[in-house]
């Protein structure tokens, strides 16, 4: 993700009446100013130019504002994927009647979007905002089964987040977000998987590098209830990304 920086500029008008001697003084005042301005002007670029970059930050991409107060913000990654697996797990899918014919070629994609709600909730960095995230396996090559979804997964949640600038030991704390998530995939028993959590996402910066965690806790059900008791097995608790931005 690129940030764009905009330099505010103003025009001055030098153009005066000759016959107020004030105005001939503050003309002359303002050609006196004009080369230390510009000197001011060329340094306040050079630092905005020489200041690295915030990309990759999901709380300072959704402190910009726009025109269009319906604007949707990119959340986590939005892909399109052709995938393989040798092993497809056909347990999973045994309540669809064409789980026999499943193939183990597929499109995976996401879907992920963010909207605020609140900026400047808990100070000028700090917004509270939404997210939904979309991640389907369709069997588009499946032609004899009308190209069906294996999987789909639904992700909802809600979040307070801060954008903020502590360094440490050549890194940089960009993002701050606490929030809840529910997860599920829309099925009813017995196929039906789904659980809610509390999370902190934390994502640093260091030049082009960024590196991202994102501890969780499950908010306990009760045994009748619960249809994801090895949740954590398969997902873990602190979970972490890193990645490099270019340009």
């Amino acid at each position: 993700m690129s940030c764009f920086l905009q330099h505010p500029f103003a025009f001055m008008n030098t153009q005066f009446p000759l016959e107020n001697p004030m105005r001939k003084h503050r003309a002359l005042l303002a050609a006196m100013l004009l080369p230390a301005l510009a000197q001011a002007d060329e340094a306040t670029i050079k630092h905005v130019h020489d200041a690295p970059q915030v990309r990759g930050s999901i709380i300072a991409n959704l402190l910009e504002q726009h025109d269009n107060p319906f604007v949707l913000y990119p959340y986590e990654n939005n892909y399109l994927l052709y995938t393989y697996t040798s092993d497809i797990n056909k347990e999973a899918i045994s309540s669809y009647n064409w789980a026999q014919n499943a193939r183990k070629d597929e499109v995976k994609f996401q879907l992920s979007l963010a909207f605020p709600l609140w900026r400047g909730i808990l100070g000028d960095n700090s917004v509270l905002a939404a997210s939904y995230t979309q991640r389907s396996w369709w069997q588009l090559s499946n032609k004899k089964e009308s190209s069906p979804f294996r999987e789909t997964n639904y992700e909802p949640q809600i979040f307070l987040g801060w954008a903020t600038d502590y360094s440490f030991a050549g890194w940089t704390l960009r993002d701050v977000e606490v929030g809840v998530n529910h997860q599920s995939n829309g099925r009813s028993d017995p196929t039906s998987r789904s659980w809610n959590r509390v999370y902190t996402r934390l994502m640093a910066q260091n030049g082009n590098f960024l590196a991202e965690i994102k501890p969780w806790f499950r908010i306990s059900e009760s045994a009748s209830t619960d249809d994801n008791p090895g949740y954590y097995k398969i997902h873990g608790l602190l979970p972490g990304e890193s990645g490099l931005c270019d340009g």
